[in-house]
C-alpha cells in the first residue's frame, strides 16, 4: 500500500524541464513502460547481477498476475556493467541514447551508480538505487535518484559498534576495496572505531577484480595483533580471504563484514572458514513479515539459496514503480512521488527523504551455521555512538 503525503509533486518548472527532456515514448499513456536494470551482470560480482535478475523475475510474477500498469505491460532489460565504472557510465550513454526507459534500477556497486549518475542526471531519468551505499551517491546533489541501503556512514558505525560492543574486540583489521565503497567504509569505520575506545590496528586495500592473493595481507593482519576482520568488499574476495586465512593456519578471529557477502558464493569460497561470520544485512531476510516469509520461501524453492539485497531490493523497486505508475504517476514524477509515499514491500517499509535516502532502517545480523546462512536475532549495540550523530 502507498500513502502519499502532503508534498506536492513536481509541478515546477524544473519538473517541465525534465517532462520535456524525456522521450515522447516514456511520456505516452499507452505502450510498453520499459525499464532498465543495471548491474554486473558478468566478472567476479556476477551473483549480484543474477540476484537482480531473480528479483526481477519475481516483481514481474506479481506485476503481470495484477494486469501490469492499468493494462499496460512493464518490459524489464538488463544491462552488463560488470562492476567496472568506465562500463558503467558506457551503460548509462546507451540507456540515455536509447530514449525509451521510463527508469533505471541500478546500478548495484557505488563506484558504478557514482560513475552513471552524471549522465542518467542530463535528462533527469529517474533512477532507483537498491543497493550503493556510499554517501555520495545522495549528496552529490543529484535529485533524480532514491536507494534502499542503508548509506556507509551510518553503516560504518554499525560495522565497528558490532565488533567492539557486540564482540567485545579493540583491535580491528580492515581489508577493503580499493573503490568507492570500500574507502568509504574504511574512512568512517575507523572513525566509529576511535569513538568507542578501539583501534585499527591494522587496514589493505585491493583492486576490486583484480587481486585474488590476500596471504600477504592476512599475515601482516595477524602479525600486528588484529582481533576481528571487517571485510568492506564483495563475497569473491572475502571469501577468498578467509580462505587463504585458514590455508596459513589462522583460526579464532571473527568476521564482521556488510551484505555484499551474504551470497552462497562467499561460503563455498571460504571453504569452511566463513563458518560463525557476521554479516549485517540491510533489509532482515527472517523477518516474520507475511511479504518477507512468501517471498523467501518461494527464491529458496527456486534457488535454493538466501536472496541478497540486491534481489529484494529490486523486487521492490519495480513494485514500487508499478504501484505509484498504477496510481497516475508520470515517469518524471517517480522520484518525487516516492519521497513523497510509504511503501511495504519484501524488505519491509520504506520512506525517503529529500536527498533520496531511505530512512528508519536497521542491521539485521545474519550469521554463517553449519555451512548455511542463518538469523542470529542480535540487534547491534550501539552504545557510544552518540558521539557521532
Amino acid at each position: 500500500m502507498t500513502r502519499f503525503g502532503r508534498r506536492t509533486l513536481l509541478k515546477s518548472g524544473a519538473a517541465a524541464a525534465l517532462l520535456a527532456a524525456l522521450p515522447a515514448r516514456v511520456l505516452a499513456q499507452d505502450g510498453d513502460i520499459h525499464i532498465a536494470i543495471a548491474g554486473p551482470m558478468t566478472g567476479d560480482s556476477a551473483s549480484m547481477g543474477l540476484n537482480a535478475q531473480r528479483g526481477a523475475a519475481a516483481a514481474m510474477e506479481l506485476i503481470n498476475a495484477a494486469g501490469g500498469v492499468n493494462g499496460r505491460k512493464i518490459v524489464v532489460e538488463f544491462f552488463d556493467d560488470m562492476g567496472q565504472p568506465r562500463e558503467a557510465a558506457s551503460v548509462a550513454r546507451r540507456i540515455v541514447d536509447a530514449g525509451i526507459y521510463a527508469a533505471v534500477i541500478g546500478h548495484v556497486n557505488s563506484s558504478c551508480t557514482l560513475a552513471a549518475m552524471p549522465i542518467y542526471a542530463e535528462t533527469g531519468l529517474p533512477v532507483l538505487c537498491g543497493s550503493s551505499s556510499n554517501s555520495q551517491v545522495t549528496e552529490s546533489g543529484w535529485t533524480n535518484i532514491i536507494r534502499c541501503t542503508i548509506r556507509d556512514d551510518y553503516g560504518a558505525q554499525q560495522y565497528s559498534a558490532y565488533a567492539v560492543n557486540n564482540l567485545g574486540k579493540k583491535k580491528l583489521g580492515i581489508l577493503f576495496a580499493n573503490d568507492d565503497f570500500g574507502r568509504g567504509l574504511r574512512d568512517k569505520m575507523m572513525i566509529a572505531a576511535d569513538a568507542l575506545g578501539a583501534e585499527v590496528v591494522a587496514d589493505a586495500g585491493f583492486t576490486p577484480n583484480v587481486d585474488k592473493d590476500f596471504s600477504a595481507i592476512v599475515t601482516d593482519f595477524v602479525a600486528k595483533g588484529v582481533e576481528v576482520f571487517m571485510l568492506n568488499c564483495n563475497y569473491t574476495e572475502g571469501g577468498l580471504f578467509l580462505g587463504q586465512a585458514q590455508s596459513l593456519g589462522v583460526s579464532g578471529i571473527p568476521t564482521v563484514g556488510p551484505d555484499s557477502l551474504l551470497y552462497n558464493e562467499f561460503i563455498e569460497l571460504a571453504q569452511g572458514a566463513a563458518e560463525g561470520a557476521n554479516v549485517l544485512a540491510a533489509y532482515d531476510p527472517y523477518s516474520a513479515n507475511e511479504k518477507t516469509v512468501a517471498f523467501m520461501a518461494k527464491f529458496a524453492g527456486d534457488y535454493d539459496a538466501l536472496p541478497s539485497q540486491v534481489a529484494v531490493f529490486t523486487c521492490d523497486l519495480l513494485m514500487l514503480v508499478q504501484t505509484l505508475m498504477a496510481g497516475g504517476t508520470e515517469a518524471a514524477d517517480l522520484i518525487a512521488a516516492a519521497k513523497a509515499a510509504t511503501f511495504e514491500g519484501v524488505g519491509g517499509t520504506y520512506n525517503w527523504n529529500e536527498k533520496g535516502d531511505v530512512e528508519n532502517r536497521t542491521f539485521a545480523v545474519v550469521t554463517v551455521k553449519d555451512g548455511a546462512f542463518a538469523s542470529t536475532g542480535i540487534t547491534v549495540d550501539e552504545t557510544g555512538l552518540e558521539v557521532l550523530r
